[in-house]
């Protein structure tokens, strides 16, 4: 079977803009969570209604919506160690190898490479790394723009990393590809077609 029938009907496999942004949601929430939690409990964390003026020594207030948490400075460092441990793990390590984030999972959806097989770990952190300028999105939505308007809705992540989010065919519920190498048949992807060459 070639990655065109993998992925599934005669439609654009591409058309998945809004299962994206909700898988994205989904695993947003799922990597910050856990790296909370850690703060919370290990920087003895205390809440309070207004940030105070002065704080104790080796402690941050940190706001939001009229509130606080006062924490201590290490864990604001482990937040972010813990953050990026999980987004290294759900978006390179889970996805590189397969396919799917557990958003993407969730909404059935993958990422694949051009020739239809799994992205692998080296797209997957080209992709991870890309979110950096498709970030700025939260001021100016460049990811929406280039995943709805470009052919195959590539953000740039998949532009730099050549690869595709497709619908998760419905006779292939682990999301695996017939074809993982390229080494079958041209197929056309969301406009575009691949071959093991990469045309």
């Amino acid at each position: 079977m070639n990655a065109a029938s993998d992925v599934g009907e005669p439609s654009d496999p591409t058309q998945v803009i809004t299962r994206r942004a909700v898988a994205i949601t989904v695993d947003a929430l799922l990597i910050t969570v856990l790296p909370v939690l850690t703060v919370l409990v290990v920087g003895h964390a205390a809440t309070v209604h207004e940030c105070p003026d002065r704080l104790a020594k080796g402690r941050t207030c940190v706001a939001w919506r009229g509130n606080g948490v006062v924490v201590e400075n290490r864990a604001i460092l482990l937040f972010v160690g813990c953050f990026l441990l999980m987004y290294g793990v759900v978006f390179v390590v889970v996805q590189g190898r397969t396919g799917a984030s557990p958003g993407k999972a969730l909404l059935g959806v993958r990422v694949i490479d051009r020739h239809g097989g799994k992205p692998g770990f080296a797209r997957s952190a080209v992709r991870a790394l890309a979110w950096v300028i498709d970030g700025i999105s939260l001021l100016v939505p460049i990811a929406l723009w280039s995943a709805w308007f470009t052919p195959g809705h590539r953000r740039v992540g998949d532009l730099l990393a050549g690869t595709f989010v497709v619908r998760r065919p419905s006779d292939d519920p682990d999301g695996r590809s017939d074809d993982p190498d390229g080494s079958g048949p041209d197929h056309a992807i969301g406009g575009y077609t691949a071959t093991r060459s990469g045309r």
